[in-house]
């Protein structure tokens, strides 16, 4: 798997701590990319982070990549995890 995240990406920091629960579970390539550089071949515009699975299909929403590193790390998403992370998706990430 490879992992894309950009500095300053407002996404790039929970997935980051979530890809780091999910250590020595997968082989993560994690790359550093601009904001302006597009990962997904189908996206009309730049969208970061982005996880490419092995079987080349992507993520690029910073909540269900958590929650796959979640799903691969054995942790229990419980009622509160999932709360968090819609409101870092909707509330937080609206801001920037």
């Amino acid at each position: 798997m490879r992992l894309f995240v950009s500095e300053g990406a407002p996404g790039s920091l929970p997935v980051l701590a979530a890809a780091g629960r999910a250590q020595g579970r997968v082989e993560l390539l994690i790359s550093t990319v601009g904001p302006e550089e597009c990962v997904v071949p189908f996206l009309a515009r730049p969208k970061v982070p982005v996880l490419q699975l092995d079987s080349g299909n992507y993520l690029f929403s910073a909540s269900a990549i958590c929650r796959y590193f979640f799903l691969l790390s054995g942790w229990e998403q419980d009622d509160l995890t999932n709360q968090w992370l819609e409101w870092e998706a909707t509330e937080l990430q609206r801001s920037w």
